[in-house]
């Protein structure tokens, strides 16, 4: 049978099509990363938070190791003061499991197509930035006009507080005894140490969960040939938040 030069035109064309259409297939499933921060009404994650707090002011309390639990849970959504559409984050703590829990505060936040930002007590931060791939970097303070530390009245300077978010690692193994999952994102928001002070901060998510882990140090000391903070600090804190259980109400 013999093929025309028409014949053999319309069957490379029809080849040609078939991988265009492949390709843009494959572009419109490109993976963003929206469920590392899922935002559905009712859903809800119980953490445990060990903090340690030094303060040299008290000689005898210098170190003062404490535990509570804390709820967080998604509810209502509402217009926030620039027009965006928001949800409230209502927060709940308690110092142990079985006990009432009684509301702490109420933070909100704005998912949109290319971040999320999160008010904590009025203070704005770029939590996460679209599409989540290795080694994004964003300035996720920017919005801290104050420059105030989380969770503290301390103050910083806007050199050391303008810190570069950087995504470390995505769809990365984690687990703590309660939670094993291996969809995760790492985010170090900052890591600067000196033999005077420890400013570090991080931060992961987990695929359909949202926050699974975070840690964070504000420590002062005068150390000596590599001495360890913990043992040494003086001034400030250590923060660890762990999820131990996550559903929907």
């Amino acid at each position: 049978m013999k093929i025309t030069i028409s014949q053999l035109l319309i069957g490379v064309l029809s080849i040609m099509l078939a991988v265009s259409c492949k390709k843009e297939t494959e572009t419109i499933n490109f993976d963003i990363g929206y469920n590392y921060y899922p935002d559905d009404s009712g859903s809800y994650v119980i953490y445990k938070i060990d903090s340690v707090i030094y303060n040299n002011f008290d000689p005898n309390n210098l170190k003062r190791i404490s535990s509570l639990y804390l709820k967080e849970i998604i509810t209502e959504d509402f217009i926030d003061n620039l027009g965006r559409n928001a949800k409230k984050i209502e927060r709940y703590t308690t110092d142990s499991l079985g006990h009432p829990w009684k509301i702490d505060r109420v933070w909100y936040f704005i998912k949109n197509k290319t971040n999320v930002e999160q008010v904590e007590d009025n203070i704005r931060y770029i939590k996460l930035l679209f599409p989540m791939i290795e080694s994004n970097i964003w300035k996720g303070n920017k919005y801290n006009l104050t420059n105030h530390f989380p969770f503290t009245d301390l103050k910083f300077t806007t050199s050391n507080f303008d810190w570069n978010y950087r995504v470390t690692g995505v769809n990365g193994n984690y687990t703590n005894g309660n939670i094993a999952t291996d969809s995760v994102v790492t985010i170090l928001q900052a890591a600067d140490s000196s033999d005077v002070q420890k400013v570090y901060s991080l931060e992961r998510y987990a695929r359909n969960i949202g926050l699974v882990y975070k840690e964070l140090w504000r420590l002062d000391a005068q150390l000596i040939d590599n001495q360890d903070y913990e043992e040494h600090a003086v001034f400030g804190f250590i923060l660890k938040q762990s999820a131990i259980k996550y559903g929907k109400e």
